[in-house]
């Protein structure tokens, strides 16, 4: 296998771990999804329900944190190009993570709600492609 297409495959799985590892916190703590989307800044994620988890620290820090977990890939073979993937995609993808959790958190917990609806209204006009879930 060439060193692009491992790269590649790395690149791709990483994606797709990342935003699995995002979707089984909403998952577990049970929080609404309102759609799944495609834009053009963050590639692939989801809208939810903001009430049901703006104010929980706990929910917060997972939500945000916890694909970082993917990063530790590396170090299981450092001479695979594939797995130098993940902490790659998964820092470069965390960044937005890491920011939106630090801007929450600074936010006096009335205007979280408030914040992150019109964060959501920011994404919504950059979306390529939006699937609706009821």
């Amino acid at each position: 296998m060439t060193l692009l297409l491992k790269m590649l495959i790395g690149f791709i799985l990483a994606i797709i771990l990342h935003e699995l590892t995002h979707l089984l916190v909403l998952v577990h703590y049970k929080i609404p999804i309102k759609s799944i989307i495609i834009t053009k800044w963050s590639a692939f994620g989801f809208l939810v329900d903001n009430e049901k988890y703006i104010n929980d620290s706990k929910i917060l820090f997972l939500l945000h944190f916890l694909p970082l977990i993917w990063c530790l890939f590396y170090f299981m073979n450092t001479n695979e190009p594939y797995l130098l993937m993940f902490p790659l995609v998964n820092i470069s993808g965390g960044v937005g993570d890491l920011y939106f959790y630090f801007r929450i958190i600074s936010l006096e917990p009335e205007k979280r709600i408030e914040w992150a609806n019109k964060s959501d209204e920011k994404i919504l006009k950059s979306i390529i492609w939006k699937k609706e879930l009821n």
